[in-house]
């Protein structure tokens, strides 16, 4: 499989809000760094953003491979996310998926996004402490 295609599969499983899918892209070490969440690991991001975010689309704009061999992919995008009280939050970023060896699963997920747009509605809704 494809590194792009595999990041694809995550993208649409969190966009169908698909748990269990979710869940068996990643390794079961896997873990996730987030600018609000810090490190997570996968179960517990997924479940903290299912309950904090309604529907979540995600428009990709381009992909960057690693020069240095390393088994990753950047995949810069523009996210919508409509919250559990019908605000939208729209914002850009960048996630940087690291892959197996056998591109089968994702071993890590680093995202980076300005947080000034998310984190206020937020702390309104009661989702993130001050």
């Amino acid at each position: 499989m494809y590194a792009f295609d595999l990041s694809l599969q995550y993208r649409i499983a969190v966009r169908d809000r698909d748990f269990d899918k979710v869940l068996a892209i990643f390794t079961p070490d896997a873990e996730i760094i987030t600018p609000l969440k810090g490190t997570c690991d996968v179960k517990s991001y997924h479940l903290w953003l299912f309950k904090t975010v309604k529907k979540s689309t995600v428009k990709v704009k381009n992909v960057f491979q690693a020069l240095n061999g390393d088994i990753s992919i950047a995949v810069q995008s523009d996210y919508e996310w409509l919250m559990h009280d019908d605000q939208l939050i729209h914002f850009g970023g960048m996630s940087v998926f690291e892959f197996t060896p056998d591109k089968r699963h994702i071993r890590k997920m680093t995202t980076f996004y300005d947080t000034s747009l998310v984190r206020p509605q937020m702390i309104k809704t009661g989702l993130l402490a001050q």
